[in-house]
């Protein structure tokens, strides 16, 4: 798609249409471990799982972290 404008002086111009930017979500995101510890990381993705998947490899690796909150810091 594209949009033509007129130009008083010239001729017709036809300018390219301008693709949408991607959906990005940035979340600041809460964990929690089966044993009760916490942790906190920020992530980013298309979607908000896998903004979530992002921020839980910031996580120790030493447990499974569980996702208990999250906030967007940045997105749609």
């Amino acid at each position: 798609m594209s949009v033509t404008l007129t130009n008083p002086v010239s001729r017709p111009m036809r300018l390219p249409a301008t693709p949408a930017a991607p959906v990005q979500h940035v979340l600041a995101v809460a964990f929690l471990a089966p044993d009760g510890r916490t942790s906190s990381a920020i992530g980013g993705g298309a979607t908000i799982t896998a903004a979530i998947a992002d921020a839980r490899e910031g996580c120790p690796d030493d447990a499974s972290w569980d996702a208990v909150g999250w906030n967007d810091v940045y997105g749609d």
